[in-house]
């Protein structure tokens, strides 16, 4: 299951996205600091960003009426205005929404995503449980560390040290899927244990036994904080190398339980597709230098970074981290992947007061990140100050539209008159975990000023509480849409 335990309206998959033409600001990092947004034509009569205001009168009876105009849609760059809020013009818009009993027990940051200056804080650099918000000190640390954010995972099939064995080598791709031919993965463009089986029956071997080698990683396959009752809740699974379909017994369902048993699972699944479902599955580690018999590659690392957020996928987020402790230098472990976030963090200039990590998902309960240091990661990012933030920032959910932020039944965000407002317009992280609620993200005000926002919320979350929070949440983003504030 996407996202993090013990709140409803986890993530069902969007694959559509339905598009407004008029108002839609599809907003992507196209460049070091340049945003594009789908907006209207000039041309049409409307208003930039906005409605067209244009009306028609009936003609005269008699008369045909002229056909309405269609406003053409229009890619163009946002237009960042000179003037900043304060925090006075702050306080006082959002004054109704900070009220409202769902936003209890709140911590926030507003910044100016240009300078990075504090707008409007309350507590901004407490420390609290971030939820799924954590992902993007995961997306952020793997971004700014790795040489190229387009490199691929591999997962490997060698000749084993005996005749008649093979030896899966796990490398780290929890996407590789086990679908039968025709059934969607949960992550799009995965490779497949069906590709590695028919490199196999190819190379003429003659398969007497599969031996797992789960030796890419290191140390203990949970984190400290994490529950066991969470894999049968699909939030987790236990590490390892070698999975498929992020461990999930459904691999096109992305709130799916969890086997609890990635790698054996994944050897069943090889078997299966070699046509042998009997053959013998062992533990081991491959021979040095053995020949290389079947291998697949995942998509780019820009892209699984996308799919970790969009949908917020906690075994995804992990793995990924693993890759900050490569880039690093660091064993692929726990602790060396979140010794090497908090260094990846210091290098980008985020002070480390307040952020406690445990894990890359946010699935620990141990974990503590502050709305200050969520916000000056996205600020970061927004800044184009490192380049590669572009991808973390392209795998935001779009607020009504996509992912964790869709306005879908599963989710219902952004889907109110109150936060009507900010929907195609805010992009952001959201996160939840025990009693607290979290987003985190970046929206244009109506000047076009670009402003980046966190939010943490304490509630005693149960029935109709979640549902009040969030929709006070999604308010206090789409304020900030509306927002002059001066």
């Amino acid at each position: 299951m996407s996202g993090n335990r013990r709140a409803p309206g986890g993530g069902g998959r969007i694959r559509t996205m339905v598009v407004s033409v008029v108002v839609l600001a599809v907003v992507a990092a196209l460049g070091l600091g340049t945003y594009w947004f789908l907006t209207a034509d000039r041309s049409s009569g409307a208003a930039d960003g906005g409605e067209t205001t244009q009306t028609v009168q009936t003609s005269a009876p008699g008369v045909a009426d002229p056909p309405p105009i269609k406003p053409k849609p229009a890619i163009a760059p946002l237009r960042q205005s000179a003037v900043v809020p304060d925090e006075a013009g702050l306080q006082t818009a959002l004054a109704q929404t900070l009220a409202d009993p769902g936003m209890a027990d709140s911590s926030w940051q507003v910044l100016d995503a240009t300078t990075g200056k504090a707008l409007f804080g309350n507590n901004s650099t407490a420390p609290e449980l971030p939820g799924s918000t954590q992902k993007l000190l995961t997306a952020a640390a793997l971004l700014s560390s790795v040489k190229d954010p387009n490199a691929r995972l591999s997962t490997s099939i060698v000749q084993g040290a005996q005749a008649g064995d093979i030896v899966f080598v796990g490398g780290g791709d929890v996407t590789l899927s086990a679908a039968s031919a025709g059934v969607q993965s949960v992550y799009d463009g995965a490779p497949t244990i069906l590709d590695l089986a028919d490199q196999i029956k190819a190379s003429g071997v003659d398969v007497k036994r599969i031996v797992l080698d789960t030796s890419f990683w290191a140390g203990p396959d949970m984190a400290d904080g994490w529950k066991m009752a969470d894999i049968k809740g699909g939030y987790i699974t236990h590490m390892s190398a070698l999975m498929v379909d992020g461990d999930r017994e459904d691999p096109s369902a992305e709130n799916s339980p969890r086997s609890g048993t990635p790698a054996q699972t994944a050897g069943q699944a090889l078997a299966r597709a070699l046509g042998n479902a009997g053959l013998t599955i062992v533990e081991g580690t491959a021979p040095a230098d053995a020949k290389v018999l079947a291998q697949v590659q995942s998509q780019p690392l820009s892209i699984l970074v996308s799919q970790a957020l969009i949908n917020s996928d906690n075994v995804l987020a992990e793995a990924l981290l693993r890759e900050v402790a490569a880039a690093k230098g660091t064993a692929r472990s726990f602790v060396g992947a979140t010794a090497a976030t908090r260094v990846a963090l210091q290098d980008m200039g985020i002070p480390l007061d307040g952020i406690t990590n445990y894990d890359g998902s946010g699935m620990s309960d141990k974990d503590r990140v502050s709305p200050d240091a969520l916000a000056r990661i996205l600020a970061v990012a927004v800044s184009g100050k490192v380049p590669a933030l572009r991808y973390l920032l392209s795998g935001l959910p779009v607020a009504g539209l996509t992912g964790t932020l869709g306005s879908d039944p599963s989710h219902q965000r952004f889907d109110d008159d109150r936060s009507a407002a900010g929907r195609g317009w805010v992009r952001a992280k959201t996160g939840s975990l025990n009693s607290t609620l979290a987003i985190a993200g970046y929206v244009p005000d109506k000047d076009g000023r670009l402003l980046v926002f966190s939010l943490i919320t304490n509630a005693s979350i149960s029935g109709n509480d979640v549902g009040g929070t969030r929709a006070a949440q999604d308010w206090f983003a789409a304020t900030l849409r509306q927002c002059g504030c001066r």
